[in-house]
């Protein structure tokens, strides 16, 4: 594919297949134009670039500003569906849209640059009708807002519903704060619904809230899962709404271990787990400069947590995983 046109006749084409078969799209190096808007409707589809290089394969939407109907770059209403080497921004809503309602299954991200949505960067949208998004991966990607601040509060990096047994892992968070009138969502959430996900070996820096399972006084929220290795930083003064690292609301029997966390804003707390329903947590060797708090009737077991220790150690060592990871999406 070398246009937008091609891009959504070969989508087009793929979804009307009877074939069964797995279809892959290759998409070469260039910037496609007006990419609002791509149903994937049929299982068994990739679309890649042949690069493998995402910061050579750019789709863009409208802009990223408040406008009417829905604006996405890719609409998920298929399970095995993957997503590898490719550059999505500036929409009006999300740049993807992974739907559970739909029961869609296997979702896959690999190696993408996701930058600039007025709402949250990825989306998996959920209804009240007995269908989940099952085993999606995120791995090796970039979520940003490149202006060093989201438009708006009402953003995030990935806000999933619905969502079982998905793994987000080796990807870097850049900057999902607000600019006004209250905080900005998690860089990684999942809530309504959600169960054993897995949220291991991210980057997180300068982003209002970090990793979150649940969300409010609420049955039914988060189950399980385990948040291991990551590490969340905030330096900038500039974000006023700067909250908690990790944050556990009605998310019983979800391990937090081994993460680092080093908050340099006005917030108290690098960890937080919170309402009776959050039970039997365990939250273990993590290495944070500010407290880890039980709040609003929560419990669980504390092990072997450390304090973060000296300040430009930890400084020193995530920039280095930064750069690391920037490296290796931009090769």
């Amino acid at each position: 594919m070398t246009n937008t046109k091609e891009l959504k006749n070969a989508v087009h084409i793929a979804n009307n297949d009877k074939s069964g078969n797995v279809i892959e799209i290759l998409v070469d190096d260039g910037e496609y134009k007006n990419s609002s808007n791509i149903i994937i409707s049929r299982n068994n589809i990739t679309i890649r670039s042949i690069s493998n290089n995402p910061a050579h394969v750019v789709l863009s939407g409208s802009g990223m500003k408040k406008k009417s109907p829905v604006e996405v770059i890719f609409d998920i209403s298929a399970s095995n569906v993957t997503l590898s080497g490719i550059t999505l921004r500036n929409v009006s809503h999300h740049l993807i849209q992974v739907r559970a309602e739909k029961d869609v299954d296997y979702f896959s991200l690999d190696n993408c640059i996701l930058e600039d949505s007025y709402q949250q960067l990825l989306k998996v949208s959920g209804k009240d009708n007995g269908e989940y998004s099952d085993f999606g991966v995120i791995k090796n990607s970039r979520f940003e807002y490149t202006a060093g601040v989201a438009p708006n509060y009402y953003v995030g990096g990935i806000d999933a519903h619905r969502s079982r047994g998905w793994v987000v892992s080796n990807n870097i968070f850049l900057n999902i704060a607000s600019p006004a009138e209250k905080v900005a969502e998690h860089a990684i959430h999942f809530w309504k619904y959600s169960f054993d996900n897995t949220v291991v070996s991210n980057i997180i820096i300068n982003s209002d809230r970090g990793i979150g399972f649940g969300l409010g006084n609420n049955k039914n929220q988060s189950m399980g899962g385990i948040i291991a290795f990551n590490k969340i930083s905030h330096d900038n003064p500039n974000h006023i709404y700067a909250d908690v690292g990790i944050s556990l609301e009605s998310s019983p029997h979800t391990i937090v271990s081994n993460n680092e966390i080093y908050l340099n804003s006005n917030y108290p707390n690098a960890i937080e787990y919170r309402f009776p329903n959050t039970q039997g947590v365990i939250i273990k060797n993590n290495i944070t400069n500010k407290s880890i708090v039980a709040r609003d009737g929560a419990d669980g077991i504390i092990l072997a947590n450390k304090s973060a220790g000296i300040f430009e150690y930890y400084w020193n060592s995530i920039f280095f995983y930064f750069n690391q990871a920037i490296r290796f999406i931009n090769n």
